[in-house]
């Protein structure tokens, strides 16, 4: 059966909301969806719904609105003044005003008589040990004789593992989309699993949009400098501009410290594009000194500015097999079929690279090569894709302006920020959103006429906005 994370699912809730999906509508298709459930199973009968503050709750509030004729308590776990989400709170005044029966519960669990029990309480937000309020109720819940519906995920159940410590036993499980990996380990628990349908398009689940951008980038209150990013760029044996911009897009991402390895020739070149950039000399035989630099930095970017050889397609097969190489992009000339499968790689062609190396650019051999080579293909053209030969995505931010020279540096730096500090495949498709993005919000101000330096100065912009879009 295929199965979503619950990362996963609140990536594609985020992006549902972006391409005018609103969660709203999410929220009301679970309900009723979690009612129909109930309505099949039960007659008019006594029904206690235990909510949490959290949109868990909210799918709750909606069920108890389309289960006409039954007797319905409402047990709010907490103040109705704290219930985290805009349209949780919607449909929890809906009921207020509506006059359904409502208890505030801060500390104690009353006496309550029920034929059905809906668990509304945490869902996927769970982890760790329960406490308070919410191990009280997963008590009372589990000492009743009453049938128990589990809303998404019992509460107490970790939904990626199957892992529990203190768990609502459920009778049956509704829950929408497609099941947590955790909900089919754990069946003594979860009781009868049913999958509502609520109205996803199957193409969002492989759409980049903001979520992606929320899911791997990353800012630490405690960090220090090098906690958020230290970048080898290697490039630069032949043109001197590629190779800055991804060491300058590294930065505009979020990365906290990067060093540029240039042929010595080019290194006052490079240095003086920007007081930022670290520029040190390449020398391509000096393996153990490039082994150490390894050491600290997170991820290395190979092939920017760098023209074909027979040189330097031996120098990257065999920096790939250096001890300390344990994440990579692979860019323009860099790119290559021998990854050793110790390595993390993202490869990033535009199609003309790709059919160069790897042949013709079909989404099937794309996926095939991702497979073959162990890596993550991130595919450019006016629709990106992104392939770990498993799992697709589709990037459509972006337009015809970034044609010009440098947007597939600026690129590779962009994820390689992001690649610090996550996996491959979503670095990659959340690099590919942001790249896109930039360009776009270059063409809002200067129409098709822009520069490579252009993206780079909004990508900070272009993050800013993914991360405070709710």
């Amino acid at each position: 059966m295929e199965t979503i994370t619950s990362d996963e699912m609140a990536v594609l809730d985020i992006n549902c909301e972006y391409f005018g999906l609103s969660r709203l509508q999410l929220m009301e298709n679970a309900g009723r969806g979690l009612a129909e459930e109930i309505l099949k199973r039960f007659k008019p009968c006594k029904v206690t719904i235990f909510a949490g503050l959290g949109n868990n709750g909210g799918d709750a509030f909606v069920c108890a609105r389309f289960l006409r004729g039954f007797d319905v308590t409402i047990f709010l776990l907490g103040r109705s003044e704290d219930i985290k989400t805009e349209i949780a709170r919607r449909n929890f005044e809906i009921l207020k005003k509506s006059g359904y029966r409502i208890f505030e519960l801060r500390d104690d669990i009353p006496d309550f008589d029920a034929d059905v029990i809906i668990d509304g309480i945490l869902g996927t937000g769970v982890r760790g040990k329960l406490r308070g309020i919410y191990a009280k109720a997963v008590n009372a819940i589990n000492d009743s004789k009453a049938f128990k519906v589990a809303v998404d995920v019992p509460t107490g159940l970790n939904p990626d593992t199957g892992e529990y410590e203190q768990c609502v036993k459920a009778d049956l499980t509704v829950t929408f989309h497609k099941p947590k990996p955790g909900l089919l380990k754990a069946k003594e628990v979860v009781g009868e699993l049913v999958i509502k349908d609520i109205g996803i398009p199957e193409f969002f689940e492989k759409l980049a949009g903001v979520g992606d951008v929320k899911k791997v980038y990353k800012r630490f209150k405690d960090g220090y400098k090098g906690t958020h990013g230290r970048i080898l760029v290697i490039g630069g044996l032949g043109y001197t501009g590629a190779v800055a911009l991804t060491s300058l897009a590294c930065y505009s991402a979020g990365a906290d410290l990067v060093t540029t390895l240039v042929p010595k020739e080019i290194k006052n070149v490079v240095a003086s594009f920007s007081p930022n950039l670290i520029v040190r000399e390449l020398n391509l035989k000096d393996f153990d000194n490039l082994n150490e630099l390894m050491k600290k930095h997170h991820v290395a970017i190979l092939g920017m500015g760098v023209e074909r050889s027979d040189e330097f397609t031996e120098f990257v097969e065999e920096f790939l097999k250096l001890e300390n190489v344990k994440k990579v992009i692979l860019d323009a000339s860099a790119i290559t079929k021998n990854v050793p499968e110790k390595v993390d790689c993202i490869m990033t062609p535009h199609k003309g690279e790709f059919r160069r190396v790897f042949g013709e650019p079909t989404l099937e051999n794309v996926m095939k090569v991702a497979r073959e080579t162990n890596s993550v293909i991130l595919l450019k053209g006016v629709e990106d894709i992104i392939t770990d030969g498993v799992r697709v995505r589709f990037n459509r931010t972006g337009n015809a302006g970034m044609t010009v020279g440098g947007t597939g540096d600026v690129l590779a730096g962009i994820a390689g920020a992001f690649f610090a500090l996550n996996d491959a495949f979503w670095s990659a498709s959340a690099g590919a959103f942001v790249n896109g993005l930039a360009g776009d919000l270059c063409f809002k101000e200067k129409g098709y006429n822009f520069t490579a330096v252009d993206v780079l100065d909004k990508i900070p912009i272009a993050i800013k906005m993914c991360l405070e879009f709710v």
